[in-house]
């Protein structure tokens, strides 16, 4: 049973976060009506602008699932007062946000949504953490650092607004590390500059961002998390001789470490070393055959090449298996190497 003192410190924590919240909503406000004094003389090309979303090489937002309107309609709302505070390239961030209320089943027009978010309410900034659950709160934020981002790095008001309306939806630095790793894969549609263990933090919920990011950018991704250390024909080895694992399956290993040895027709006995941290699977590769044009012998004797895989600590050996059979292609067959 909790201690008074522990529900006290509880209390004073509670009040700290929600006094923090009050005062993030009093600066969000004053933000606000400053934007729309600013932006009562811009004009908008909105048909250019729906044209424009028409080829956005993107599909399958989210919101599209989203069946609650107002809910809805904040989430677009919100992206619309991301881009007041830098109005930067106003156009293609319009365009991106035009693309996504088309993806959505809100039905209402560019400049309704866009003249309402002018108008938002304080009240909204309470409900943004209860309208959107955990899922769509982490689109929206991924959304938002996009619509931010979209021409260049934000300015410092937009990257404080986002922070506020991070607070205020009670996530913490984990989560929103994860969003800002998502958004700039988004945005660059490359890995060269994302850190291996950023990627390897977002792996397990990458999929679902399709939307933004490009299937071969997620391959990009898989392929930097999942390594092939070991590729071995049993053709290349001597008679007397196969590929020795020295890991179990499933083992964690470190970059360096000796995980198999082997013996080619030519040469002395060789090492395989872990390429990296992770761990491991092993398997074993059998190419599917002709029996037409196979002799007796050939039919009757099995060749394998022998994989191992460092992948993700979370990868299952089903998983692997799947990516080894999209990257080695259908005719072939993929069995695990299992302890006895």
């Amino acid at each position: 049973m909790k201690s008074l003192l522990d529900i006290q410190k509880e209390v004073k924590e509670l009040e700290a976060t929600i006094q923090g919240a009050v005062n993030s909503l009093d600066c969000i406000s004053r933000e606000i009506q400053e934007i729309r004094t600013s932006n009562d003389n811009m004009e908008m090309d909105y048909d250019m602008i729906r044209m424009l979303a028409k080829n956005v090489p993107f599909a399958n937002h989210p919101l599209a699932e989203l069946e609650d309107g107002y809910a809805c309609r904040i989430y677009i709302e919100l992206l619309f007062s991301v881009m007041h505070m830098d109005t930067n390239g106003i156009t293609e961030k319009m365009v991106f946000i035009q693309w996504i209320l088309e993806e959505s089943r809100l039905d209402m027009v560019l400049e309704d949504v866009y003249a309402e978010s002018l108008e938002l309410e304080k009240d909204v900034y309470f409900e943004i953490g209860e309208l959107l659950n955990t899922e769509y709160r982490m689109f929206f934020i991924v959304d938002a650092l996009i619509v931010a981002n979209f021409v260049g790095k934000a300015n410092e008001e937009a990257t404080e607004y986002i922070g506020k309306l991070c607070t205020l939806m009670r996530t913490n630095a984990s989560y929103i590390g994860n969003c800002i790793v998502l958004a700039k894969i988004a945005l660059e549609q490359s890995v060269e500059n994302i850190e291996i263990a950023d990627m390897e933090r977002v792996m397990p919920f990458i999929h679902k961002y399709e939307y933004c990011i490009m299937k071969d950018t997620i391959e990009k991704v898989e392929l930097k998390c999942r390594v092939v250390c070991v590729d071995i024909d049993d053709d290349d080895l001597r008679a007397d001789s196969s590929l020795e694992w020295l890991v179990g399956q499933g083992s964690m290993v470190n970059k360096g470490d000796v995980i198999a040895k082997y013996r080619r027709k030519q040469g002395p006995t060789q090492k395989a070393y872990a390429s990296k941290n992770g761990k491991l699977f092993r398997f074993r590769l059998r190419k599917k055959k002709n029996s037409s044009t196979l002799s007796f012998f050939e039919d009757f004797f099995e060749s394998y090449t022998r994989i191992g895989v460092i992948s993700r600590p979370s990868d299952t050996e089903k998983e692997i298996k799947q990516w080894l059979k999209e990257k080695y292609g259908t005719d072939v067959t993929i069995e695990s190497i299992l302890d006895y």
